[in-house]
Formats: C-alpha cells, sequence, structure tokens
C-alpha cells in the first residue's frame, strides 16, 4: 500500500511537469531523503571526531601543526565542520518548530503514516521545482520584523506550469507548501489568489479546509487528507482547533537535504587525506618514540641509578632549565619583594619555625626565577646548604630526590629519602624548586619527609610557579608572594637598558624614547616583555621601525625560547582542551575588563562550550569549576569590583596572548584602526570595539566609517557565530554596522554593550538568526525588542538586566523559547507576563510567576512542568483553590531549585486560612533549598516542614513577612501572642536545626514577643544578616549575655559572632537592651529605628573609601542614654561621627575612636563629658573637621571644645547657632609653662611638645575668654584652621580688634594663618563692627584666603578694598550683599590669581567699579586655566569701561537668573563685543530674554553657545553665530523655532537640542535647521518623523560636527519623546 503511494504521487508528478520530470524526482529524492542524508553526514562527522581523536591519542599530545599542508586540510575539515553545524543546527531549528506547532516539516518521515508523508514530500517536491523555474521561497524569511512575513503566503501566481498558490491554511502547516506550488495542469488555469492581510490567516482548521477545496488537482487531494487527519488525529482522537500564534519561517526541505547531502560528499575525501597524513605522520612519531624507549634501555643498562625522562621531548612542552646563577646585571623594581623576604628569613616570622615554604606566584615572563637567584644569592652565606632544582611541567619525587642527592654530593648506597635526611640533619637549608606545573597532595607530603626529620629551625623551602593552586597547596605561610607588574619607572629603566645599554645613547635618541614609553604601555609592567621588545627595537634605532613595532606589536611575533609570547604560549599549552577554548574566547572582551561569574558561564553557554561528558551536573556547575581552574591555573585574577563584589580579571598580557592563539577563529578590532588589521577568511568570531578615537573629529569619524564600510568585503560577514561589539559611539555608526553585518544569520552569540539603539538597527536580518544562543544588550537608554524574539527557538540566555526595556515587552509567545535558560530583566515582573512558561522547562530563574494572572497559561501545572528552575518566585497563591492544585506546582520533585518566594495577596479581604494552610503544607520544596521567603500567608500555623519536621535545614536565608502564624520556625526560645492576647513560650521541638543559616528577616510577624538565644549559640555560629522591621508587639530581643559597652572578648558579648549586617525598625515597644554596635569588628552596617527606647535612629555601614561611619541621634525626652548601644571598643576604625541630640560624649569613650576624622554634632547641649576631678587638658583627639549645628551650649564650651579637645582641627562648619553674638581667634602666644602630656587617642613621644604648645594655647585663650565682656556669647576659633564655613547665624558679630591685654594681636580672622577657604551665609551682622575707616586699617581676613564667599552679609563692607590684601585669591562669589559696590575689585584680577568671580543680587557692584589702576595697565591674559565671570547683572557687566578691563582676562560669561532682561541694548551689544577673549557664552535661567545678542559673531574665539531654560527665545538670528563656535546646546528653550536659516557654521562641532517644541508647530522655514545637514542620515529610536516640519535642503558647506543629538518633542497625537542621532 505505502509503495503503491509513493509510486502513484511520483508518476502523477512526473506526468504533469513532462520535460521537467528529472527535476521533480531529484527533488522528491530529496525531500525524502532528508532523514538519510542527516544520517549520513552524522556518520562522517563521527569518524572525523574518531579519526581526529585517535591521532591526538596516539600522536605526541601537541596540539600545534608543523606540516603546512596538514594544516590547511584541517582548516578545511574545520569549515566543513562550521557548515555541516549550521545546517545541523537549522533543521533542530525547524524540528523545534514542528514541535511548537505539530508540524513535520523538519522530520524524517511524517507520523500520519505513508500517504501522509507523501502528500508531506509532494509539497516540497512542487516548492523546490517552483524555485529552478524561477519562484524562489527561501528557506528563511528575508524580511524585517513581522509585517512581512506573509509576502510570500498572500501572494499568488498562475496555475498551470508555475506554481499554484492557494490560500495558507493555519492549522496543519507541514502541508501548506503542499497546498501552494503544486502543479495543476501543464497550462494556466487563468486564476490567481488576492492577498490576505494577516488577521485574515489566521483561521480554524475546518475553514482552512474549506477555503482551500476551492483549489484544483492536488490541492483538493491534500485538503482533504489533511482536514481528515487534522480533525481527528493520526489516531482517530478529536483534536482541537489551533490558531497560527505568530508568523513562522518556512523550511525548504528539498534545499536543506541538497545542502546536506553535499556537505556529505564534500566531507568524504578531505577526511580522507587528512586520515592519510596523520597515520603517516603517527608511523614516524611511532619511530621517534622507539628510539627514545631504546636510548632509555641503553642507559638503564650501562647506569642503573641513571635518570629516565618519562616524557620526552616531543611529548612535553619544553622548558628551560633554570640554575641558581643570575642571568640579569641588575635586578629593577623588586627591591620591596626581595627585602621582605630576605627579612622574614633572616630575623623574621621564619626564623623560628621548624621548615617554612614560601610560593612565588605570577604569570610568565613577570620574574619569579631572577628574583629568586638574587634572593639565592644574597643567602649563600645565611645556610649551611643550599639547594636549587627545576622541576618544570612533571613533578616526580622519585626524580627531584635523586636530582637533589646528585647537587648534595652523597654517596648512593641508600634511598634517596635517607641519603637526603642524612646530609641535612642538624642543619640550616635553603631549597630553590623553581617552575612547579603541577604537584598533587600526596606527592607533595611523600616529597617533604625527608626534609622534616631532625633539622634546624629555620629552613626554608622557595617554590616559585605560575599557578595559585599549586601554590595554595605547597605553602606553609599565610600567604604567597604575588609577583605582578613592575611599576612604571622601573619597566622604564629595564627597557631602556635593554635598548641602549649607555645612558649616554638615550640622551642622543629623546624621540625614540617617546615611542618607547607608548610602547611601555601595552606591556603590562612584564619584565619579559619589556626584554623581548628591547631587543627586537635595539636593532633599528629609527622612527620607522619602532612605529612599525608600536602599531603593529611586532614583539608578539618574537619566537625565541627568550621571548615573551612562547613564555606565555607554555602556560596556556598546558591547560586542558576545555579550558584553553573557555579562556580564548574570552579575548574577544576589551583589556581588564571585569567579568562576573555568572557572565562569563552564560557567554560560555552561549557559545555551547560547557559539555557534561556524561556526568550528572548542571553546566552551570561545569562552568564553575572551568573558572575555578583558570583562576587556579593563573589565567584569571579574583578581584572586586567598585561595589565590592567579586570579579575576574585576565591578567594583564595574558589578554595578548589570548588573541594570538585564537586569531585563526577570532578578532578583537578597535574601530580607529580597522584597516591595518590582517582578517583571516577563518574568522569566525568578531568583537569591534568602538573607540574615543575614532568620533575625535570630522576627519577621524570619516575615516573609520570608510573602514568599517570596507570591512564588508574583507570578512565573510555570513560566517560569523559570534558578534560583539562595544563602546559608547555605536550610535555614530549604526547604518555602517546594519549594513556590514546584514548577511550575519549564522550567528550564535550577539552582545552589545552600550548600545544607543534597538538590536534590529544593528542586525537587521535578526528574525533570520535561528542560530542565536546568547543575546545581551545593555545601554542606559530604553531599548525595544521586537517580537520576533520569540521565533529564536535556539536562544538560551536573553540578558537585558542592563537596559531599561520600552513596552511592549518581548514576552508575546516567549514560551516558544524552550531552550531558554535564562531571560535576565531589571524588572522582574516582566517574567509575569510569560504566559505558558512550562514549556522553558530549562529555564533556571523564574522571578515572578503569577497565578491564575489570566484565564490561560498562567495555571500552577506551568511551575509543575520547570524540570531544572534554580530561582523561583511564586506569587498569587491564595488563587490556589485546592491542595491537588497545589500539589501540581510540584516543588519537592525540583532538586536544583535553591532560592524561592511564595507569596499570597495580603491586601485580599477574606481569606480562607484553612486552605492557605493546606496550599503551604503542599508546597513542601526540596531539602536543597538555600532561600526561602514567604509573604502574605494567611493560614494560622507555621507548615510541618519548616516546623516540627524540618526538611529545609540547608537553608541559608530565611524570610518570613506578613504572617500571623501561632508558631514559628525553630530559630531559639520564642515568645508569642495567641488568640486570647496571652503570652505563650513558643519552641517546636526538632530534632534538626538550621545550623547554616546566614541570613534571617522578620518583618511584620503580628503576634512576636520575645525572642530567646540562650542556649541557640550554635544555631546563629554563621549568621550574617539579621533583620526585624514592623513588628508592633515584640518586645525583647537578646543579641548579648549582658547590656552595657564596656570592653570584653567578643565572643562573650554577641550570640551572633559573624554578623555584618543588622537591622531593627518598627518595633516601637521594644524596650529590652538593644545590642551594641557594631556587635563585632567585622560588623559592616546596622541600622535600628522606630523602637520603643530612648534612641530615634542608629546608622552605622561602610562609606566610599572604606570610611565607616556612624550616625545616631536620641528622642526629645531621653528616657535611656543612647550611647549605651554604641560598642566603642568595635570602632577603632570608625572615621565620621554624626550625633544628634544626645547627651555629652564620654571622652574616655572618644579616645577609642582612634581613627576619627569628621564629628558632627547637631542640636546638642554639650559635646563631651569629662570624668570629674579631670581638667579638660588631659583629652586630645584626631579629629581634622567639625560641623556644629544648633548648638545648645555658650560659646566658652564650643571654644574649649574647638581649642583644647582637637589641636588637628582643619574644617569647621558652624550652622545656626543662635546664641552667638561674637567671633575671634585664640591667639598663639607661647609661655614657659609646664604640664603634663594630654592624652591622647595616639600619643607618642614625638607629640609631647606639639601638646604642650597646645596647652599653651589653651591657657592664654582661658584668659582671653575671662577677660571677655560676653565669654558666653563669643566664640574663638583654634589659629589652625583652613576652612571655616559660618550659616544663619543671625547675631554674629566679626570682632574687629584683637582680644590680647595688650592689643598686640591682629583683629578679625587675621589670626587664622592657614585659612584657606571662608564661606558666610545668612549671617548679616558678621562685617557691621567694621566702619569704613576700620576697612581702611585693617582687612579682616587672612592674605592666605584663596576662596571666599559672601552671601547675605549686607552690613558693614561698602567695596571691596578691604580685600585687596588677598594676593592668593582664585574663587570669589558675592550675592545679596546689598548695595556693596565693586571698588578694589580690579586688583584682585591684576594680581593674576582670580579665576572664578560670581557676583548676584548685588545690583550695584559694576555701577561703582572704576578702576582704580591707570587705563593703561592692563589685566594679565588668561593662563592655561579658563577665567570665569558668573552674574545677573547684565547691565552692570555690558558696560564698555568694564568690557574694556576684562577683555583680555574674561574666557568664560555666564548670565544666570536673569529675571527682566528682554533684549540686549545696542550699547551693551558693542560692549560684549569687545570682550575678545572669550571662549564660552552661557545664557541660564533668562526667562524674558527673547533674542541673543546681535554682536555674538564679531567673538573671534568664542567656541561654545549654550542656552538652557530661556523660555521666551525663538531663533539664533543671522549671522549671530561666529565662524570660530564648535558647539551649541540649546535645552528647554520651549518657545525655539528655528536655527539660522543659510546654515551653521562650518567650524561647528557638537549641536545638542533638547526639550523643543512640538515640530509641527515650526514655521516653514524651519528647515533651516538641516540646511547643512541634508545628507545625512536620520535615525529615529523612538517616535516618529511624520509631521515633523523638517525637510532637506542644500547648502555649499558643511559642518565638521562628529554627532549631532536631538532630543525633542514631536507632535503624534500626544507628544512623543524622540531620540535621533544624525550621522554623518
Amino acid at each position: 500500500m505505502d509503495i503503491v503511494g509513493i509510486q502513484a504521487a511520483r508518476w502523477a508528478i512526473g506526468k504533469a511537469l513532462g520535460p521537467a520530470s528529472g527535476g521533480v524526482l531529484e527533488a522528491w529524492a530529496a525531500s525524502s531523503e532528508l532523514g538519510a542524508n542527516i544520517d549520513a553526514l552524522r556518520t562522517e562527522l563521527l569518524y572525523a571526531q574518531g579519526m581526529l581523536s585517535n591521532a591526538r591519542g596516539r600522536g605526541s599530545g601537541r596540539e600545534d601543526v608543523h606540516n603546512p599542508a596538514l594544516a590547511e586540510l584541517l582548516q578545511k575539515l574545520r569549515d566543513l565542520a562550521y557548515r555541516a553545524d549550521d545546517a545541523l543546527d537549522e533543521v533542530d531549528y525547524f524540528r523545534i518548530q514542528d514541535e511548537l506547532y505539530s508540524t513535520y516539516d523538519a522530520a524524517d518521515e511524517h507520523a500520519g503514516g505513508c500517504f501522509r508523508n507523501n502528500i508531506l514530500n509532494a509539497g516540497h517536491t512542487a516548492k523546490g521545482i517552483g524555485k529552478m523555474l524561477g519562484f524562489s521561497s527561501c528557506t528563511r524569511s528575508t524580511s524585517r520584523g513581522d509585517r512581512d512575513e506573509t509576502s510570500e503566503d498572500t501572494r499568488g501566481v498562475l496555475c498551470g506550469a508555475w506554481p499554484c498558490r492557494g490560500h495558507k491554511s493555519s492549522d496543519d502547516d507541514q502541508e501548506d507548501e503542499a497546498s501552494r506550488g503544486v502543479l495543476c495542469e501543464p497550462w494556466p488555469c487563468g486564476r490567481a489568489s488576492s492577498p490576505q492581510p494577516m488577521q485574515q490567516q489566521q483561521l480554524t482548521t475546518k475553514q482552512a479546509a474549506q477555503e482551500e477545496a476551492r483549489s484544483s488537482c492536488i490541492q483538493k487531494l491534500a485538503s482533504s487528507v489533511r482536514h481528515n487527519i487534522n480533525i481527528f488525529g493520526p489516531n482517530g482522537e478529536p483534536q482541537r482547533e489551533q490558531v497560527v500564534k505568530a508568523p513562522k519561517l518556512k523550511f525548504d526541505r528539498v534545499e536543506m537535504s541538497k545542502k546536506v547531502k553535499e556537505i556529505t560528499e564534500e566531507f568524504k575525501p578531505v577526511c580522507a587525506k587528512v586520515s592519510t597524513i596523520l597515520n603517516l605522520e603517527l608511523l614516524d612519531s611511532n619511530r621517534s618514540i622507539a628510539q627514545c624507549i631504546a636510548m632509555s634501555l641503553d642507559t638503564m643498562l650501562s647506569k642503573k641509578q641513571g635518570y629516565t625522562p618519562l616524557l620526552t621531548k616531543s611529548a612535553a612542552p619544553s622548558r628551560l632549565i633554570t640554575t641558581a646563577e643570575l642571568t640579569e646585571p641588575k635586578i629593577y623594581g623588586r627591591e620591596d619583594e626581595k627585602n621582605k623576604i630576605i627579612y622574614d628569613i633572616t630575623k623574621g616570622v621564619y626564623c623560628d619555625k621548624d621548615l617554612t615554604v614560601l610560593p612565588i606566584v605570577g604569570p610568565g615572563g613577570i620574574g619569579k626565577t631572577t628574583l629568586t637567584q638574587v634572593i639565592y644569592k644574597e643567602l649563600q652565606h645565611h645556610f649551611e646548604e643550599k639547594i636549587w632544582v627545576c622541576v618544570s611541567t612533571t613533578f616526580s619525587v622519585h626524580t627531584l630526590t635523586q636530582a637533589i642527592v646528585d647537587i648534595l654530593k652523597v654517596g648512593k648506597n641508600d634511598s634517596p629519602e635517607k641519603l637526603i635526611e642524612e646530609k641535612l640533619k642538624s642543619k640550616k637549608f635553603l631549597l630553590v624548586l623553581d617552575d612547579i606545573w603541577s604537584c598533587t597532595d600526596d606527592e607533595w607530603r611523600r616529597f617533604l619527609v625527608p626534609f622534616t626529620k631532625g633539622q634546624t629551625k629555620g629552613n626554608i623551602i622557595l617554590a616559585t610557579t605560575r599557578f595559585p593552586a599549586v601554590a595554595q597547596m605547597v605553602k606553609t605561610t599565610y600567604q604567597w608572594i604575588d609577583l605582578e607588574g613592575l611599576d612604571k619607572e622601573p619597566i622604564k629603566d629595564l627597557f631602556l637598558a635593554y635598548v641602549f645599554g649607555d645612558k649616554q645613547l638615550i640622551n642622543e635618541y629623546t624621540g625614540l624614547v617617546k615611542i618607547g614609553e607608548e610602547i611601555l604601555k601595552k606591556l603590562k609592567g612584564s619584565p619579559l616583555a619589556a626584554k623581548t621588545v628591547g631587543r627586537l627595537l635595539r636593532k633599528h634605532l629609527d622612527f620607522d621601525h619602532w612605529n612599525r613595532v608600536l602599531e603593529c606589536k611586532e614583539w608578539e611575533s618574537e619566537n625565541g625560547e627568550h621571548d615573551i609570547m612562547p613564555a606565555l604560549k607554555l602556560s596556556y599549552d598546558y591547560l586542558p582542551f576545555h579550558l584553553q577554548q573557555c579562556f580564548s574566547y574570552c579575548a574577544l572582551f576589551p583589556e581588564d575588563y571585569k567579568f562576573k561569574s555568572e557572565e562569563l558561564i552564560h557567554f560560555w553557554i552561549g557559545l555551547d562550550i560547557l559539555h557534561s561528558h556524561g556526568e550528572n551536573k548542571r553546566i552551570e556547575d561545569i562552568g564553575v569549576n572551568h573558572l575555578i581552574e583558570l583562576v587556579n591555573y593563573g589565567f584569571f585574577r579574583k578581584e572586586e569590583d567598585d561595589d565590592g563584589c567579586a570579579c575576574y580579571v585576565i591578567h594583564d598580557l595574558l589578554h595578548e596572548l589570548g588573541l594570538k592563539v585564537s586569531s585563526h577563529d577570532c578578532l578583537n578590532i578597535y574601530s580607529h584602526n580597522v584597516r591595518f588589521v590582517q582578517i583571516p577568511t577563518s574568522i569566525r568570531h568578531l568583537s569591534i570595539n568602538i573607540d574615543n578615537i575614532s568620533v575625535k573629529n570630522r576627519m577621524t569619524f570619516d575615516a573609520c566609517r570608510s573602514d568599517l564600510s570596507a570591512l564588508a568585503k574583507r570578512l565573510k560577514a555570513e560566517n560569523l557565530h559570534s558578534l560583539m561589539i562595544f563602546g559608547e559611539y555605536q550610535h555614530c555608526f549604526v547604518k555602517t554596522l546594519n549594513g556590514l553585518f546584514k548577511d550575519a544569520k549564522a550567528l550564535r552569540v550577539v552582545f552589545l554593550s552600550n548600545a544607543s539603539s534597538n538590536v534590529e538597527d544593528i542586525l537587521h536580518n535578526i528574525s533570520n538568526c535561528v542560530h542565536l544562543r546568547y543575546l545581551r544588550v545593555e545601554s542606559d537608554q530604553d531599548i525595544r525588542l521586537p517580537n520576533i524574539i520569540s521565533r529564536l527557538y535556539h536562544l538560551k540566555v536573553l540578558d537585558l538586566h542592563q537596559c531599561s526595556l520600552s513596552e511592549p515587552y518581548p514576552t508575546t509567545h516567549m514560551s516558544n523559547l524552550i531552550k531558554m535558560r535564562y531571560f535576565l530583566v531589571e524588572d522582574i515582573s516582566i517574567h509575569s507576563e510569560i504566559s505558558e512558561v512550562g514549556k522553558i522547562k530549562a529555564l533556571q530563574e523564574l522571578g515572578r510567576f503569577e497565578i491564575k494572572k489570566e484565564n490561560q497559561g498562567f495555571e500552577a501545572r506551568q511551575i509543575g512542568q520547570l524540570e531544572v528552575c534554580r530561582s523561583l518566585g511564586i506569587h498569587n497563591l491564595e488563587k490556589v483553590e485546592t491542595k491537588e492544585e497545589a500539589d501540581g506546582l510540584k516543588l519537592f520533585h525540583k532538586a536544583n531549585l535553591r532560592k524561592l518566594t511564595l507569596e499570597w495577596d495580603s491586601d485580599e479581604s477574606e481569606k480562607d486560612s484553612k486552605r492557605e494552610k493546606e496550599v503551604l503544607e503542599s508546597l513542601k520544596p526540596s531539602g536543597n533549598l538555600v532561600e526561602l521567603c514567604i509573604r502574605g500567608h494567611g493560614g494560622v500555623t507555621c507548615p510541618s516542614w519548616l516546623g516540627e519536621n524540618l526538611s529545609v535545614q540547608n537553608l541559608e536565608k530565611l524570610h518570613l513577612d506578613d504572617v500571623s502564624w501561632k508558631n514559628l520556625p525553630p530559630l531559639g526560645e520564642l515568645w508569642l501572642f495567641d488568640e486570647h492576647g496571652k503570652e505563650c513560650h513558643n519552641c517546636i521541638p526538632s530534632t534538626q536545626s538550621f545550623n547554616n543559616l546566614k541570613r534571617l528577616e522578620l518583618v511584620k510577624i503580628p503576634k512576636l514577643k520575645k525572642w530567646l538565644v540562650n542556649g541557640y549559640g550554635e544555631l546563629f555560629s554563621q549568621l550574617k544578616v539579621l533583620i526585624v522591621k514592623d513588628c508592633p508587639e515584640v518586645m525583647e530581643l537578646q543579641f548579648t549575655h549582658h547590656s552595657g559597652s564596656e570592653q570584653e572578648d567578643e565572643t562573650h558579648i554577641t550570640c551572633f559572632p559573624k554578623l555584618e549586617e543588622l537591622e531593627i525598625e518598627g518595633c516601637p515597644k521594644l524596650v529590652s537592651p538593644l545590642p551594641c554596635i557594631p556587635l563585632s569588628s567585622a560588623m559592616c552596617s546596622a541600622s535600628i529605628a522606630q523602637n520603643g527606647s530612648g534612641l530615634e535612629y542608629l546608622n552605622y555601614w561602610e562609606g566610599h573609601n572604606s570610611e565607616n561611619m556612624l550616625r545616631i541621634k536620641g528622642k526629645e525626652a531621653l528616657d535611656s542614654d543612647p550611647w549605651m548601644v554604641v560598642a566603642f571598643h568595635n570602632l577603632s576604625k570608625l572615621k565620621v561621627l554624626d550625633v544628634s541630640r544626645c547627651p555629652p560624649l564620654s571622652a574616655d569613650h572618644l579616645l577609642m575612636l582612634s581613627s576619627l576624622k569628621t564629628l558632627r554634632l547637631h542640636d546638642m547641649c554639650d559635646a563631651i563629658s569629662l570624668p570629674e576631678g579631670d581638667g579638660q587638658v588631659g583629652y586630645q583627639f584626631p579629629i581634622e573637621n567639625v560641623t556644629i549645628q544648633q548648638f545648645g551650649g555658650n560659646g566658652e564650651q564650643l571654644t574649649r571644645l574647638l581649642s583644647y579637645y582637637f589641636p588637628n582641627l582643619r574644617s569647621l562648619c558652624v550652622h545656626k547657632c543662635d546664641k552667638l553674638t561674637g567671633l575671634g581667634v585664640v591667639a598663639q602666644r607661647k609661655q614657659k609653662k609646664k604640664d603634663a602630656p594630654a592624652r591622647s587617642s595616639s600619643s607618642s613621644v614625638d607629640e609631647v611638645e606639639a601638646q604642650i604648645d597646645q596647652q599653651q594655647v589653651a591657657t592664654r585663650g582661658e584668659q582671653e575668654i575671662a577677660a571677655a565682656s560676653d565669654s558666653d556669647r563669643l566664640l574663638l576659633l583654634p589659629p589652625q584652621l583652613q576652612s571655616l564655613e559660618i550659616e544663619e547665624c543671625p547675631s554674629l558679630v566679626l570682632c574687629p580688634h584683637s582680644l590680647d591685654d595688650d592689643g598686640s594681636g591682629e583683629g578679625g580672622l587675621q589670626g587664622l594663618k592657614s585659612l584657606r577657604s571662608l564661606r558666610i551665609d545668612g549671617c548679616p551682622m558678621f562685617l557691621s563692627s567694621y566702619s569704613p575707616s576700620a576697612f581702611s586699617s585693617c582687612s579682616p581676613f587672612p592674605i592666605s584666603l584663596e576662596r571666599l564667599s559672601l552671601s547675605g552679609t549686607a552690613e558693614g563692607m561698602e567695596t571691596l578694598l578691604p580685600l585687596s590684601n588677598l594676593t592668593s585669591l582664585t574663587y570669589l562669589a558675592i550675592q545679596g550683599c546689598g548695595d556693596l559696590r565693586g571698588e578694589g575689585l580690579w586688583p584682585l584680577l591684576a594680581h593674576g590669581h582670580l579665576t572664578e568671580l560670581n557676583i548676584w543680587e548685588t545690583p550695584n557692584f559694576f555701577a561703582g567699579s572704576e578702576p582704580s589702576l591707570p587705563r593703561e595697565q592692563a589685566l594679565p591674559s588668561p593662563s592655561t586655566k579658563p577665567h570665569t565671570l558668573r552674574t545677573d547683572d547684565v547691565a552692570g557687566v555690558l558696560a564698555t569701561p568694564i568690557c574694556t578691563l576684562l577683555s583680555s582676562w574674561l574666557t568664560q560669561l555666564y548670565f544666570n537668573g536673569v529675571e527682566e532682561v528682554e533684549r540686549f541694548t545696542e550699547k551693551q551689544e558693542e560692549a560684549l563685543a569687545l570682550l575678545t577673549s572669550l571662549e564660552q557664552i552661557r545664557f541660564w535661567f533668562c526667562d524674558k530674554l527673547q533674542r541673543l545678542p546681535a554682536g555674538l559673531h564679531r567673538l573671534s574665539k568664542l567656541k561654545e553657545l549654550d542656552m538652557y531654560w530661556c523660555a521666551a527665545i525663538r531663533s539664533v538670528p543671522k549671522d549671530c553665530l561666529p565662524s570660530s563656535l564648535q558647539k551649541l546646546e540649546i535645552d528647554k528653550c520651549k518657545a525655539m523655532r528655528y536655527l539660522p536659516k543659510d546654515g551653521l557654521p562650518s567650524s561647528l562641532e557638537e549641536l545638542e537640542i533638547t526639550g523643543a517644541q512640538p515640530c509641527s508647530r515650526c514655521p516653514s522655514h524651519s528647515a533651516g535647521l538641516f540646511l547643512n545637514l541634508h545628507s545625512y542620515n536620520l535615525w529615529v529610536l523612538s517616535g516618529s518623523m511624520h509631521g515633523s516640519g523638517f525637510s532637506s535642503g542644500t547648502s555649499q558647506h558643511m559642518p565638521s560636527t562628529m554627532y549631532v543629538e536631538l532630543e525633542c518633542l514631536l507632535q503624534r497625537g500626544d507628544h512623543v519623546m524622540l531620540h535621533a542621532w544624525l550621522h554623518f
């Protein structure tokens, strides 16, 4: 029956085609033989794999191929393997599509039987013939986006000898091609189908069958068969009608079968030739091995004790044998390491130890051996026996001990171990084991045996190795010596010594030295690299040679045994192949890139290089093991990033090594040097870095764009498997990159870092990237992903967690991505949008799943279908109605689950406590769970699996939130309130406990009253984080075994010895003694607030630069001492203390804060309390910065605080101290008075003299205070201050005269000889005691002042003449100073130091600023620093006399907050033109300004013009902009309509327009904005250009703009934000 059906179908098609029957039979055979062809290809691949594996196993073990012919054949074999991989992967893609849509396009045969199989093949055969006759239907869609997906399905053609296209059935797509394109009769039937919209194609099976029944010939037969089979199914069972969910790519079965067969045929001859050559080489290799064996046998016969290498030279990496003899005449940059090691050996920590093993670790060429040789030589007289052995790649105990015996020159009448033991007995020895590559723990212990018997103390073994894992195993010290690259100066000295030798030559080639310095930056401090380059450069001391070496990195090609790359490659060759792969692909990332472990593993998953090889392990666990091994081998270095998180960095020059060893596959290019890079045809992985150099100016931009465009001809984009783009200027080359990668359809990995455009803008044909496994996008802008993402069935990692997604989210039909393991997003609520998530069985993390969010696709059973999920967040559990439904989640069977969140809606008005109890009981997870969060549960009891029958004892994190259970998990001794409000003891008996608990959070536990930890110390021995929040009834929490903060041993004062983070908030009844913060010196942060004690809040944390900070505030009604919760003995590293509304701090406690630098006091009556009977002189503290705010004490107390206790005080801020009325300075007059030295937190003999001086100052201050008429309202400042800020002290007056009895002192602040910065704000009376006559005789401020700001200081000073002595002043700000006039300003300007002048709200300042200098005495020209004037006084500044004097000084002019000016007068515009040195002008918040001054074009040096929030400016007038302008910025100028119609200046390099009005309101001539940009391409990232009012124009000149960034509002219904870049 089957045979008859096949023959009938072949005969019918053959008869219809006539002369083309040969092609039909070929197409039919290809379609029907797809499965066989795939099987044949797989067989050929297995043969090739076995052949190569066999050759590797029998051969030398070396990966290098030195036979050029064989290398070329292997490359061909590799290319064929890639093609085979692409083909099979594409078949697998369509197999997944078949599975999703119940089709059989890519199946070996149809599951519905022979007849159905015939129909399937008939359809694909017809399609193949259609392509042959010119009606191509591509395997993949070439359209962009979803809108064109139906182009082939909706386009009809004539019947007859041409493919007949009927309407597409939306139900069974395996025959859709059979129903279109089947040849009906030899002549056209004159009928064509009309295009159908996508919505009309979504037909039910029955409708599709009725529609297709109108077709002819075989179509009718196929339609009838399809209808019957689809309605009843292959087994006769009814099936529900299906609707096409998303457009699909079409599978060309015939074409694919041919492609597979073609690849198979090409494989055979290549495999045969490779096999022949390999067999010949192996024969030769075997002969060589035999000869080696024969020679070894001869040696053994002639010398019984002789050493026979385990590996021949051909079987192991060739290594130089090192000796103790120094090979370098001088050591550079290692003096510190050398001296430390020698000191520790001769006098330090290693002297009294029996045997010390000290590893010296670092990558190849870093100088380990050289350093050890120097140490060996300098210690030659310190040891009785010294031994140097080069270990190299093979660690053999027998070999090493025999070598040591030979060096010690002892007899051979006993075993080597015994001989060593006897020789070294009672002797001090030094043993160097140089270049250890590997060693097992057992081997190492056996090796050490003879060195640990009977020797004296102080014996040393120095072991050098490249591998941290080896160092970790052999060391006996706390840590090893980790050598890194040399510092800048030592590496330069070494480099120059190798290049020139003679120092005199260096002076003759200074130009070359500069090039050499650029080369050195690329060498990462490697001594061997410096030697390699030095030898290379000294061959030709000329610029061309040196520049060529710099640009092409020629040292990487040097292959001598003393060169850097061969030395590093030895380490690489030593790696197993799987680690070589993992490492080499990482070279695609930029240098010094900081990898997170998850990031690396996801990347490797995307590359498909993590394999379990039959082990029952997750590929993530395999990836972690690989990373650990690479760290142990020294290829990655583990560090911390800026956030303190662990990261991994590739060691220095090893990144260059990675590029070199992967150069046949991987290419990492920088955009500025694309043209210089050699690009092999074999490249499969590409990384492009768009660097800043490429957008430096118009010339570099055009060159880069041209080079990237030309790259398309040099690079086979269709072969690329990986594409990674880095750099913040990608948006400048979007169109170029789009064209470059239009044919990149084989991509597996795509990473767009710093993306500023949508993925489709870079990858136009992403819908055809059917092989894609890894897609990662990082951006600080909103990024939109197309819904086409749901068709990338091979996708395993979709990483969007470092970008913001624009709606609609790409979650539609995401359940199609059945291979996806990670969907990483910043907002996990996006996960809740995925319908039928259970299809994604391999998904590892599902942050949020909302049960029954919709009627379908969000059932509880969806979670049950996830097989290996590691992290789950299940929400809306109140919608689970039965225990059976809860069982459907199958949490207990998820052995890989590590993190689980269970959440009920706590806002639900009616809770069924009984049902919720049963549901939670049924949600028992696996015992492997590590993190558990239960939130909002409405049941009354803790589930048994978390209580009396604890099954999750491995929990490390437990979070209970908003639960009203009458019993809690076994967390110590708990006391709760029962339903009657009575206190009851609740301690669940449990045979097991949370012995590994590291984080515990108890939030909104309304029944919790007490929590005691006595007797449960083991339970919380590992606890690091404890959070108790919003527990309204809790009254007691036990943390320590006693109250108070007396210093005792930490193990006795805390129940949580490892606690690092503590938070107790929102517990109003908590009155028991709070824990002393920090509980231990290891604690990192603590927060206590809103509790029942006298403490308002306490915050302790580690800030920037590892500065520990403590903030504490007491309540208004102090019922307890807030200081009782501070453990001062654990605060030795505290840098900042912020105190509010607390009693005075004990001086003894303050002494414990030995690192304290900053003290802030708010709302305090006094700061420090002294023990009774102690004088204040006895205490001094290392504080440098003090802030006093709302001080309740008097001036005398404050003076004593600042002058006596803080001898190192440098900065003082005084805010809102209303009681202070006078300000002066404590005079420094030394008196011969002998007092006892002060007690200090860090006193020493060297500080005694300074302390005595301070005591003398204190005594003098007391006399001054006592002599003052109102000392309780007078503040005297310590003379050493460098910065002073006084704010909002309305009655404070600066004393103009000295307080000395004899009047010899200086008045005002003249006594502050070191004062650099002074700010007075909101103190109107500050200078009121200074009359104009007083100012003429003395200045209130010291000559050392560099920055001065006076705000709201209206009384007293009438002009700036009193400031004329401030010759060091660089910054002067005057604001709100009434009638203050600027007389005296010109001398300040003439001194040449003043660079910033700010004048606001002082209307008469410039009116009285006629210069006192002669007219001919001009101001100095600006130096390299800009000279800036900021003001709101347009009329005052733009006056001819002022501008004439400022013309040579002023470079930046900012008009800020000009409220009344609408237009500049003609005289003001003429005055502005006098500012000939002006380079930048800004108009900020000029609300009524309608137009810019017309004379800007006359400012020949003007480079930048900025307008910000100038709401009335409508345009930039014609001829307003100067030809020198480089940057124009217009921001929030809502009335702005157009720029100069005749074009922007050709000098313009940057134009930024943000926040403009909707462009539809622009007048018609608004096209002037783009008149000179008409040839550029506008890329719209969001919004539409429809109705924008922009139009193109022509212009004779082009700006040299690198890019134009526009951000404006377009009218499109409502206002739409548009981000656009103009590229040219």
